[in-house]
């Protein structure tokens, strides 16, 4: 009804009043903007629709699946990312009062993004057959993030709202630190060394599963964006001219 429409605006405007708003396309005000937002509402807004970004579901992942004689699949479920509540704006281009028209572009950092849940193991080999699950915990520390955003205007109650519909993320860290529990269950020293090597060559590893994990990531990053900016209109994020 018009009474709650009126109070969803009146909200939504005192949520937009504890940020500091800038002019389309000043890049170096909208990154410090943002940064104040991700401070303000890591854990979202109920009130207006602002989702919480500090526990991302993503969808189940399989990095490896090799069929065969000699075979191993594992395949991560229940998954959910943590850590983008601690993340800081670097710089930020490309929203202007067009945004349809180009790309834009966003640099972050963040100093250790989590992601935990559950696996499943399947494998056969010449000595060792395995068939388990357990709880795992992947920590990507010291990560730096580039995304090429494109966007979209569409029109809802004569105002303007972007919607996002692709993004390309390009992915730095200095560790990968994984562990999974009760990989064998029959050995757990296995277990430990299996954890262990992964550990010590995180880099072959990562080189191996990057191009499997970034484009499901990425299905995730696309559906929060398009959950905050479709909450309040895009109009209503700037100065006016």
């Amino acid at each position: 009804n018009k009474s709650d429409v009126k109070s969803l605006s009146t909200h939504r405007l005192s949520c937009a009043s504890d940020i500091e708003k800038c002019h389309f396309g000043d890049g170096k005000c909208i990154a410090k903007s943002t940064n104040q937002f991700i401070r303000r509402y890591a854990k979202g807004d109920a009130k207006i629709g602002l989702p919480s970004f500090d526990n991302i579901e993503v969808d189940d992942i399989t990095l490896i699946n090799s069929p065969g004689p000699l075979w191993i699949s594992y395949t991560l479920k229940n998954q959910v990312l943590k850590g983008f509540e601690n993340a800081t704006i670097i710089s930020l281009s490309g929203l202007d009062r067009e945004p349809e028209l180009n790309k834009f572009e966003v640099k972050l950092k963040i100093p250790s993004l989590v992601m935990h849940g559950n696996y499943e193991l399947r494998g056969r080999g010449i000595i060792v057959y395995t068939n388990s699950s357990g709880s795992t915990k992947s920590d990507m520390q010291n990560v730096r993030i580039t995304i090429t955003i494109k966007g979209f205007i569409e029109y809802r109650n004569k105002k303007r709202y972007l919607k996002v519909y692709e993004m390309a993320p390009i992915f730095e860290l200095d560790r990968w630190i994984l562990s999974a529990d009760n990989l064998f269950k029959e050995n757990t020293d296995l277990t430990v060394l299996l954890n262990r090597v992964i550990n010590e060559r995180w880099v072959e590893f990562w080189n191996e599963i990057e191009s499997t994990i970034l484009p499901v990531y990425t299905r995730s990053f696309v559906n929060l964006i398009n959950k905050f900016v479709q909450a309040i209109p895009y109009d209503d994020m700037f100065l006016p001219d």
